[in-house]
């Protein structure tokens, strides 16, 4: 109909164009009304040309060639391509409705509640639905249950009820002789021989009772489970029943089997039908049935054994013989064509079938209370027949009497029936999904096949020369699925297209169909090659398959093509059955229906009669035109439904036009609507179906909406079934308390992870053998509508196995998400509100707390370009249409006056050319009375814009990064995103297969501070999902840089990243990247500044008490952090005013929880050293970069102690816990240069972690430099953080000396006063939250270590010392350096070794053995561990080892970090990324 308009359209637009030509008052010339009607013919799809008119005919012949060669005429094939939202610029011209939800009615109230709800009230039936009764589970019963006490007390000699009639004896003894003391008479006697009489009779009568009934159900349940049971009563019913039934069986049998013979007749044959059939009129018979009682609560298991013999009369009687009708099928077969065409019979009668089924029947709680049956034959079945294919009845002749035909066919029908129902296959019949009307074949994910090409092509017809070929996609040969272009005259052509298909299963194989083209005659099948879809199921992903083309048995050529295979997302079941919903993605399959429709507006129709039909409509095209139904206003469409494939849900607007069907006039719009596809997923969820239509008087149309989301990738999967989250979720795990034990040897090992819709987006690190760990992580989540659900679980981390669960607690995003007037998003900063969840592990009771608090914060509306230039070149595509029902105003040199609104008709065919108004109002007659439905106005949450010059301005925001493509040195690896400290990876990519691979990925990560943010992409072999840290082997390449830097290079533009491994080699990523600033106040505990490396200079003591009887101590310190021993000095003889001078470093992952403290001890030989006193050490009041000395007071008897501090903001990234806290390096241990001997004085003293004199940072705060270079306010003691003050830690002018105790000396904390401070306006805790599932290793550097050993002493007797070097991997030890043996001089071995490099990391564990040789490989004297000095100058450094010192040379050369951007990246030219690698990353120690 729709092809007609359009045709009769153009011919109205000629005409037109012709008349106007004519007319002489026109300004139209023949020469205009030639070129419109060629436009107008070409449009239409007819072959026009124009021509020279002095040409010759053989020009123009030359010219039509040259133009067809370019301009092939339009021929549409029978292609049902895929029904997708993508725009083809191509609408079917309707006049629809902005896109609104106003007219969704409410949805009804259900008065009673869906079985299964929890709410039923049961108590009136005396149980609520359940499998199975209590007491089935029972041991069987028998007399002695019933025994009582004195019955079990009594031995088996005196068992039985003889007490009872003792009792009853002795009763009437004493009671006789009570009525003769008494002085009664006989009456009294009898009454109580009356009584006893009655007592005994009906015990006796119980006790018989009991027995009989115990005796019964014993045997009913042995007769059961042995024997068979009759069933004459259904074979009775249905003698009388099938008389009623077989004929209107029979007839439906005949009518669908006349319609597939129809469609599969022979080429060779004229016809086949089914002339005759009936089944006889003997039904068949259930001979009996045994039952299984023991089989599961939820199952009914039984076997019958049932027959069909028709020509058994055993049975019958001699009336009923004489009347008995045979089975007969007669199917004719019509040989030759048309008139010249003879039918044949071919007869099968007297069929026979037994055999035994068995039935099981699975049942569940919900209606229909049955979930499916199943069915199989146990064994074969017996199967016989007559077959006369020659000579009809009266000369037919049965091909069974063929000596082995008959055993043939036998074997090929088992053969073709046993992998479907003998067992033990079984054939299930799902009751619950064809009750419940959900189909079978619902989708189940999407096929994306990617032609890359074909090659050695060949057309069967060795006279049709070169083909023209294309493809066609089916599955198992059926109805078109999609189509490539058309390659002219080429065997190998180079098609580079995507087809995406709908699949419903994965049983049938995938067709793929080339045809050549020819463009006048029928195209020509050059063959077909198959792929089995069910080789998805283990791999969804097939690259650069080489697929056959196979004609004819022979092979015709090549097509290599991808096949990928996207699932649909299902939801998470949680532990107690509760089901999430799938995880949120824009990309999916949707199915729009349109069920019926009520009160349509009857005065359109001149009878009051509609005859109705709905057109589905998506973003304006026309999807699905329903059937027509006849005088009806009330209509009910059995099939105005349709599956599409949806890449962009945000912008898909579904359309319904319902049209009342006219014969010969054109079919008026009855009603319309139009709705955003999210809009109406959200008042699905509601439940409200029912729409008001808009352009009519009364109406309104039941529409439903099912969405099956797919993570769509390639060609239409855009980014990936990505979707712009509103804001992120803030959980701060802080502790947990009396966890459930779930192991037998030991303690559990748990961790917390958060869920999103059944996918793990953060974690913790794990804590070993610790049933109340103090995780104290924040996870950041990114959320992207309300009805989202997280689930925080405590797990339990297995070595081998699944981890398993020990309780989980959900967290509605509805409760934390509000909307603002103006509709944008308000933040719910609820960090401080702590959540005690109690934990449960499945039905148990509860067992353990877990504390966290959960705060939303949300995202700016930020423009995306993309997006921006996509809505642009839309409303270019659509003219003015793009502004639907908006008022528009132009301003012309008439003034304001002449505004004019927009009409209804705008951007139809009607408003193009005035000529073309008839046109219009012929299409749409009757449509005069369309009026639309009120528009509401929403508010509009403006957008920000952001530039690379705006990135300055925000510091709290989620990196979106979409990854493209990569050309990678390594194949087979996963790229991961890891952000700052984070021990797990922001994102991990899928697999990529090839050196070339299309990612088309996108994720997203929480940069917390932009401008201190540190970013690392890393190409890893493997995933780490434990925490454990991934073998340096495993990373193949890896580059580090700032974020800042990074964004502003790739913000909205492919930007390549190089990245290099150990070899030199290249791999090349291209990704861009976008910001979305989250509206949040960074808490002070996650600041940069608040983790990072403390120095430590341990300078001396005073007055410390003497614990030895000479009035002196021998003391010691030991320093602890968060209650581990991370340093301890060496020991001062006998002084009450030690000097140390010793210095250490440690890794502080949070100043503001870290608990550090120091305590003197009094070493004493062979017993217990004496705790001289502690002190606290408060590292709030540290500033970063500036040194500062302190004096604490010990809490002993007295004393104090005197620290030099240098705290240096860096990453510091957790570990496993109960293994190793910190993931970094502790810089060698050594003596400070130029330190008094004893410094205490008179100054300022911290007693108990006090503070004495100053502020610290969190209560003024930091000020930091700005990116513009001007310098904020200064802090109340009026200078700025960034004018550093000088101490006394200066670096003096020499070099490292040595002094006189044989220690190397380091000198003091450097100056840091030229440093600008990377510092923020907070503190900070780290977060160590993770937001994928795959864990990264430490980020230390790697470079180049040298190792040089000088000396060795201190060991006692004379042995022959060498030192062996070993650097610890995960594979074990790895020999280094291995010395030769000496003897001692005056009790020192010099070694003359040279120095020895390794390609390692920074924060690689070395360990030094020494060791007296002798010819059996002498004895060790012992080990120690050590780190190599991280700076390239190096230094000397003494480990104590056994009872002697080993003297070594240590550096360490970082390797150059280089740049993030490739040279050749467009973006790169542009300047570069600049200073990827700051000193603050490379190093956490001061030079020296």
């Amino acid at each position: 109909m729709l092809e007609e308009t359009a045709g009769r359209a153009s011919e109205l637009k000629q005409q037109g164009a012709m008349e106007a030509a004519r007319d002489p008052n026109s300004s139209v010339d023949a020469k205009e009304a030639e070129h419109r009607m060629l436009e107008e013919s070409k449009k239409a799809g007819a072959a026009a040309f124009e021509f020279d008119p002095n040409a010759t005919p053989e020009q123009k012949a030359a010219q039509l060639r040259e133009r067809r060669q370019f301009q092939r005429p339009h021929r549409k094939h029978q292609t049902a391509a895929l029904v997708t939202d993508t725009d083809d610029g191509q609408t079917a011209d309707y006049d629809l409705p902005a896109p609104s939800k106003a007219g969704a009615l409410e949805a009804p109230s259900s008065p009673t509640a869906s079985v299964g709800d929890g709410k039923d009230d049961f108590s009136k039936v005396g149980w609520a639905p359940r499998f199975g009764n209590p007491a089935d589970h029972e041991e069987p019963s028998s007399l002695l249950d019933h025994q009582d006490f004195l019955e079990g007390k009594l031995e088996e000699k005196f068992f039985g009820d003889w007490y009872h009639n003792t009792g009853v004896i002795i009763f009437a003894c004493l009671a006789s002789w009570t009525v003769a003391i008494l002085g009664g008479g006989l009456g009294w006697v009898f009454l109580v021989m009356a009584a006893c009489g009655t007592y005994y009779r009906t015990s006796i009568r119980r006790v018989r009772r009991n027995f009989r009934d115990d005796v019964n159900r014993e045997l009913a349940k042995t007769k059961l489970e042995t024997d068979h049971e009759t069933l004459e009563w259904i074979n009775s019913f249905l003698v009388k029943f099938w008389p009623i039934y077989a004929p209107v069986l029979c007839s439906t049998i005949v009518q669908s089997v006349d319609q597939v013979l129809s469609t599969s007749t022979p080429a060779f044959l004229d016809s086949m039908r089914m002339k005759f059939f009936t089944l006889g009129t003997k039904p068949p018979r259930l001979e009996h049935v045994k039952s299984y009682p023991k089989a599961d609560d939820d199952t009914v298991l039984m076997d019958w054994k049932f027959s069909f013999t028709p020509n058994d009369t055993a049975d019958l009687t001699a009336k009923q013989i004489k009347n008995k009708i045979n089975p007969k099928v007669v199917l004719e077969v019509r040989l030759g064509k048309a008139m010249i065409s003879k039918g044949l019979d071919i007869i099968v009668e007297d069929m026979a079938f037994s055999g035994v089924m068995r039935v099981k029947v699975k049942l569940q709680l919900p209606f229909p209370h049955i979930e499916r049956v199943e069915i199989c034959f146990l064994g074969r079945p017996t199967i016989d027949y007559v077959c006369k294919p020659i000579g009809g009845d009266m000369l037919g002749f049965d091909i069974n009497f063929i000596p082995g035909l008959e055993s043939f066919i036998q074997e090929q029908i088992h053969a073709n029936l046993a992998p479907m129902m003998y067992d033990p296959n079984v054939f299930p019949i799902e009751i619950a999904k064809m009750l419940a009307g959900n189909p079978v074949d619902q989708a189940i994910g999407v096929l994306q096949v990617t032609f890359h090409g074909a090659h050695g092509l060949k057309n069967p017809d060795k006279f049709s020369g070169t083909p023209d070929p294309y493809a066609v996609v089916s599955i198992n040969n059926r109805d078109p699925l999609g189509k490539t272009k058309t390659v002219e005259q080429n065997a190998n052509p180079r098609w580079n297209e995507t087809v995406n298909v709908i699949l419903t299963s994965l049983r049938e194989p995938l067709t793929i169909q080339v045809y050549d083209y020819n463009e006048f005659r029928k195209d020509k099948e050059l063959g077909v090659c198959t792929f089995n879809l069910e080789d998805l199921q283990n791999d969804a992903e097939h690259e650069n398959l080489q697929l056959e083309v196979i004609a004819s048995g022979r092979p015709r050529g090549v097509i290599q093509a991808d096949v990928r295979f996207f699932p649909v997302l299902e939801g998470h079941t949680l532990e107690d059955g509760t089901v999430e919903p799938p995880p949120e993605s824009t990309t999916g399959i949707a199915k729009f229906t349109v069920e019926q429709a009520k009160d349509l507006d009857g005065t359109k129709s001149l009878i009051g009669q509609l005859s109705p039909y709905a057109v589905l409509l998506l973003n304006g095209k026309e999807v699905q035109v329903s059937q027509k139904l006849k005088r009806t206003n009330n209509p009910i469409w059995p099939n105005a439904t349709k599956e599409m494939l949806i890449t962009d849900l945000k912008k898909a607007k579904l359309g319904l036009v319902i049209k009342d069907d006219r014969d010969l006039a054109a079919d008026p719009v009855i009603g319309t609507y139009q709705i955003k596809l999210v809009d109406m997923l959200d008042l699905m969820t509601k439940g409200q179906e029912w729409y008001h239509l808009a352009g009519a008087k009364s109406g309104r149309a039941k529409m439903m909406l099912q969405w099956k989301p797919v993570a769509l990738k390639g060609a239409l999967g855009g980014s990936g079934g990505y979707v712009t989250p509103i804001g992120v979720m803030r959980i701060h795990v802080l502790n947990a308390k009396e966890l459930k034990n779930l192991d037998t040897v030991g303690k559990s090992d748990p961790y917390v992870r958060v869920l999103l819709s059944g996918i793990q987006k953060g974690r913790t690190v794990t804590w070993k053998n610790n049933l109340s760990p103090d995780f104290d992580e924040v996870i950041y989540v990114p959320v992207h509508s309300t009805r989202e659900k997280l689930v925080v679980e405590c797990m339990d981390e297995e070595n081998t196995g699944k981890d398993r669960t020990m309780g989980q607690i959900e967290v509605a995003a509805s409760e934390y998400v509000r909307q603002g007037a103006e509709g944008e998003y308000l933040a719910h900063d609820s960090k401080d509100k702590v959540i005690p969840a109690q934990l449960r592990v499945g039905n148990s009771a509860p067992k353990g707390t877990l504390n966290f608090t959960c705060a939303f914060y949300p995202c700016l509306n930020v423009v995306d370009p993309d997006e921006e230039e996509a809505e642009k070149g839309s409303a270019g595509a659509e003219g003015t249409n793009i502004l639907d029902s908006v008022p528009q105003t132009s301003t012309t040199p008439n003034g304001p006056s002449s505004a004019r609104v927009r009409s209804n008709t705008a951007g139809t065919i009607g408003s193009l050319k005035p000529a073309d108004r008839e046109m219009k109002r012929a299409l749409e007659a009757g449509e005069k009375e369309q009026t639309e439905t009120e528009e509401v106005k929403t508010a509009v949450v403006p957008k920000v814009r952001i530039g690379a010059e705006d990135l300055t301005k925000y510091e709290s925001g989620l990196l979106v990064f979409r990854i493209l493509d990569g050309q990678l040195a390594h194949s087979g690896t996963y790229l991961e995103v890891v952000m700052d400290d984070n021990l797990f990876p922001a994102y991990t990519s899928a697999r990529a297969k090839s050196g070339t691979y299309s990612f088309n990925e996108t994720g997203d990560a929480m940069v917390r501070e932009l401008d201190l943010s540190r970013i690392t992409l890393r190409l890893v072999s493997g995933i780490d999902r434990k925490g454990e840290g991934i073998d340096q082997d495993s990373i193949k390449a890896k580059i580090t840089g700032q974020t800042l830097d990074t964004l502003k290079h790739c913000l909205y533009t492919p930007t390549q990243i190089s990245l290099k491994d150990s070899q030199g080699r290249d791999s090349k990523i291209t990704v861009s990247m976008r910001f979305l600033p989250v509206k949040m106040q960074l808490d002070p505990s996650e600041s940069f500044n608040n983790t990072g490396n403390l120095r430590v200079e341990v300078l001396d003591a005073a007055d410390l008490p003497a614990a030895d009887r000479n009035g002196y101590s021998d003391p010691y310190c030991k320093f602890l952090m968060n209650g581990k021993e991370v340093y301890k000095t060496k020991t001062q003889k006998k002084t009450l005013h030690p000097a140390w001078n010793e210095f250490f470093e440690v890794p502080v992952r949070s100043r503001t929880a870290a608990k550090f403290a120091v305590d003197v001890f009094d070493w004493d030989f062979g017993d217990r050293a004496d705790h001289l006193g502690h002190a606290a050490i408060n590292l709030d009041v540290l500033e970063p970069f500036q040194a500062q000395e302190v004096v604490l007071g010990l809490d002993g008897k007295s004393g104090t102690i005197r620290l030099k501090m240098l705290f240096k903001p860096d990453y510091v990234t957790r570990t496993r816990q109960g293994s190793s806290t910190f993931s970094g390096t502790f810089a060698a241990p050594g003596k400070v240069i130029g330190a008094p001997v004893k410094g205490v004085g008179k100054g300022a003293m911290f007693v108990g972690g006090n503070v004495a004199k100053g502020a610290g940072f969190l209560g003024r705060g930091f000020k930091r430099r700005t990116t513009s270079g001007q310098v904020e306010a200064p802090d109340a003691a009026g200078r700025t953080v960034g004018e550093i003050t000088n101490t006394s830690m200066d670096i003096p002018e020499a070099g490292p000396v040595d002094t006189a105790n044989g220690h190397v000396a380091k000198p003091s904390i450097e100056d840091v006063s030229n440093k600008e401070l990377p510092s923020t306006p907070h503190s900070r805790q780290r977060s160590f939250g993770g937001y994928a599932q795959s864990p990264a290793a430490g980020s230390a550097e790697a470079g180049t270590a040298t190792i040089t050993v000088v000396s060795a002493s201190g060991f006692e007797g004379d042995p022959k010392l060498e030192v062996h070097v070993s650097q610890d991997t995960a594979r074990g030890a790895k020999k280094i350096i291995e010395t030769d043996h000496h003897k001692p001089k005056s009790g020192v071995v010099e070694y003359q070794s040279e120095a020895k490099k390794i390609q390692c990391t920074a924060d690689s564990q070395f360990r030094v053995e020494v060791r007296d040789h002798s010819f059996f490989g002498g004895e060790k004297l012992g080990e120690m561990a050590f780190f190599v000095n991280d700076q390239a100058s190096g230094g000397q450094q003494e480990i104590r080892v056994g009872s002697g010192t080993v003297l070594l040379r240590t550096s360490f050369q970082p390797a150059d970090a280089g740049s993030m951007l490739n040279p050749e990246s467009p973006a790169s030219r542009k300047g570069g990324l600049g200073r990827l690698m700051t000193r603050r990353e490379r190093s956490v120690t001061p030079s020296g």
